[in-house]
């Protein structure tokens, strides 16, 4: 049913509403002369309302004729009719199809590339590296493969630990993950030793080669050796055999953060005074409007980017970014013991959350007051699991 209603569309129709005595006599010889009518519809008692052909309905006129009918075109339909209103207006259809191609062409192109995560790596690192890779804002879509841009950076970023591309609209999007920087890894074809990368009670011992120094229980520190990569010979005379020691060696450790109990806080608030820097800008290049110096000494700034967007993902390289200044005051405030506790803690936890390696499992945490001369301290003690084994190379430090 739909491909035949748009194949009339296609080729045009008009509705027609025809009336007189022999109505049905003109429905008959249309059907005879194999003229298609369709919607049929009876408006009142001698007029009927249908829809035929273009062609159909210059072949009508005979029917009309002969059964003495009067017919009347209520209105055109399709797209030919369409394309005739359009032919008289060649200077709008000609803008209307530039507009489409600019439209194509302008979401075609990635006109604002994002970085998101990095605290450690450079912003302007990451932008380089994507210049040497030909990627800028202007670069077409389709030239950019987002697994081989990831890759790329996780390469030249030994800080990364993940990265992600998403092309977005017209928004090329790199997030990353930073990690703590990776051991180093001995090559498989040299003899090393695993051992503790801090201290703890090891909890079990898998040793996949190499012979294995300590047991579930046993006390170790930094540096201990765990899995040795020297092998006695149970013949003397053989001597001694060294191999790439392999292995795992989970140990509880244990990490703490002291934090002094303050009595008073310093809290900034805004005086209610703001000031806006205005700047226009296309790609890269900005133009800053006139708006004076900024006249405070202590204050936080809001960036608002206002850019035109096509539907809800195409962002135009053009527009208007605001830097709004909001004046601060600083005001010292005391506090109660509950409301000082709660801010150690919350400063001590945040630290410890830092402190703590990926792949550590907290099994436990402890949290204690102690009061020292004056003043009273704070302690956040978490208890983990972790993987503490390292290699190093026999007969390196």
């Amino acid at each position: 049913m739909f491909l035949i209603r748009l194949w009339h569309y296609l080729k045009g129709y008009v509705i027609i509403i025809v009336t007189g005595n022999s109505v049905e006599r003109f429905i008959n010889i249309c059907t005879r002369r194999q003229i298609l009518l369709w919607d049929v519809e009876r408006i009142t008692p001698g007029s009927v309302r249908m829809k035929i052909s273009i062609n159909g309905f210059k072949k009508a006129r005979t029917a009309a004729r002969k059964s003495r009918c009067r017919v009347r075109i209520q209105s055109k339909k399709g797209l030919p009719y369409i394309l005739a209103v359009y032919k008289k207006r060649k200077g709008f259809v000609a803008g209307i199809l530039v507009f489409a191609i600019l439209v194509y062409l302008m979401t075609s192109i990635i006109w604002a590339i994002d970085i998101q995560g990095n605290s450690i790596v450079d912003t302007g690192v990451i932008i380089e590296q994507l210049n040497d890779m030909g990627i800028y804002r202007g670069t077409i879509k389709r030239r950019v493969n987002p697994k081989l841009v990831a890759d790329t950076l996780m390469l030249k970023n030994s800080e990364l630990s993940w990265v992600g591309v998403e092309v977005k609209g017209t928004r090329l999007i790199i997030s990353v993950r930073e990690g703590v920087e990776p051991p180093v890894v001995v090559p498989v074809d040299k003899p090393c030793h695993i051992i503790a990368k801090r201290d703890g009670i090891v909890v079990s011992v898998t040793a996949k080669n190499g012979l294995a120094l300590v047991k579930q229980g046993d006390t170790i520190i930094k540096g201990q050796v765990l899995i040795s990569g020297i092998i006695e010979s149970v013949r003397p005379e053989f001597g001694a055999k060294k191999v790439h020691a392999i292995g795992e060696v989970m140990a509880r450790t244990w990490y703490e953060v002291k934090k002094e109990v303050p009595k008073k806080e310093t809290v900034r608030k805004r005086t209610g005074n703001e000031w806006n820097k205005t700047s226009v800008y296309f790609l890269d290049f900005k133009i800053p409007l006139p708006s004076g110096k900024n006249p405070f000494t202590l204050y936080e700034t809001i960036i608002f980017d206002k850019a035109p967007v096509i539907g809800k993902k195409f962002r135009l390289p053009f527009g208007v970014t605001i830097h709004r200044f909001f004046e601060l005051y600083e005001e010292e405030r005391m506090l109660d013991h509950d409301q000082a506790t709660e801010l150690a803690r919350n400063s001590a936890e945040t630290e410890l959350r830092n402190m703590i390696p990926e792949g550590a499992k907290v099994v436990d945490k402890q949290i204690q007051l102690i009061k020292e001369k004056d003043a009273e301290y704070l302690i956040v003690t978490a208890e983990c699991v972790e993987d503490i084994a390292i290699e190093q190379e026999i007969g390196g430090d």
